[in-house]
């Protein structure tokens, strides 16, 4: 089946993917079969949706761009320690990230597999996926280093603009025109590997579930569809932007309602619990991506694999 001859819809599956969420959850309902699928989508959805730092608050003090003497001079007499326990924290901060993008990779194997063939089930997809898991796990933590490389020197940049600016030492328009081309390759960027990172999630990860290959074969058999449907595939992405801002809505209409019954919405931001309660939210977003994909033919439909 040709998709460049064949009508491929946004909006079709958006039924699709509400009847499926509704015939796996509620056809019937089964609390057993929510917790376990709750589990898998837990597992999956580790280390997204965290949000970035935020912007620190920087007091009024008028020496805070100093660093106090006696800071410096304990640096100077422990910089040994100070090294190793930098060291130390970052081997520390880098294997907690590690395990937790191992155990997102391994859950959007076993969430998918739980959606595609309407079951519960934790050990069987956690065994039978671990070579695709393992292969998208890699994948996954070069495009972050890939990201933090061509990220620092950006950040490095601005910090250096900013100093220029505060400084006086810098003409006004010259630093401002540079501020502005910083910021838009700061803004390619992360446009480019967010959308490297959808398009693995969406597309790559069910074509290796689908297919049982790895992650470079699955971009090599993803890219000349791409090429071919690319305004296609783009207007994809910008309508899931349109539905993620509706189930948005629907939580936080859902908090809100929470917090008139004696505050009982703070169960959505327990860890697992939450994810449990929004399940048919997160089914329902999978699903779309799954419907979507099956449009393009046979080969992509994780549907029929799971028959």
């Amino acid at each position: 089946m040709n998709a460049i001859n064949k009508t491929i819809s946004v909006i079709e599956p958006v039924n699709e993917a509400i009847e499926r969420t509704k015939t796996i959850l509620f056809r019937p309902f089964n609390l057993e079969k929510w917790f376990i699928i709750g589990f898998c989508a837990w597992l999956a959805g580790l280390l997204e949706g965290s949000g970035g730092g935020g912007y620190g608050g920087g007091g009024g003090d008028h020496d805070g761009g100093q660093i106090p003497a006696q800071v410096v001079e304990f640096c100077k007499i422990h910089i040994v320690f100070i090294i190793f326990a930098a060291i130390a924290a970052v081997t520390i901060i880098a294997a907690v990230m590690l395990v937790l993008l191992w155990l997102s990779s391994r859950g959007k194997f076993m969430f998918l597999d739980c959606l595609a063939k309407n079951k519960g089930h934790i050990i069987e997809p956690w065994k039978t996926f671990k070579k695709q898991a393992n292969g998208l796990l890699g994948f996954r933590a070069l495009l972050i280093a890939a990201a933090m490389i061509c990220m620092m020197p950006l950040g490095i940049l601005t910090v250096w603009l900013f100093s220029l600016l505060k400084s006086g030492d810098a003409n006004v328009i010259i630093a401002a025109a540079m501020f502005f081309v910083v910021m838009l390759a700061i803004f390619t960027a992360v446009s480019f590997f967010g959308t490297v990172q959808a398009l693995t999630f969406d597309f790559i990860v069910p074509i290796m579930y689908r297919q049982r290959t790895g992650v470079f074969a699955a971009w090599g058999k993803f890219l000349p569809m791409l090429w071919q449907n690319f305004w296609k595939i783009m207007l994809y992405l910008l309508f899931k932007v349109v539905i993620l801002l509706c189930l948005g809505a629907i939580v936080v209409a859902m908090i809100f309602i929470g917090c008139c019954f004696c505050c009982i919405s703070a169960v959505l931001f327990i860890p697992y619990i939450g994810t449990v309660i929004l399940l048919p939210l997160s089914s329902f977003y999978r699903l779309y991506t799954l419907c979507y994909l099956r449009q393009f033919g046979s080969e992509y439909d994780v549907f029929a694999a799971a028959v």
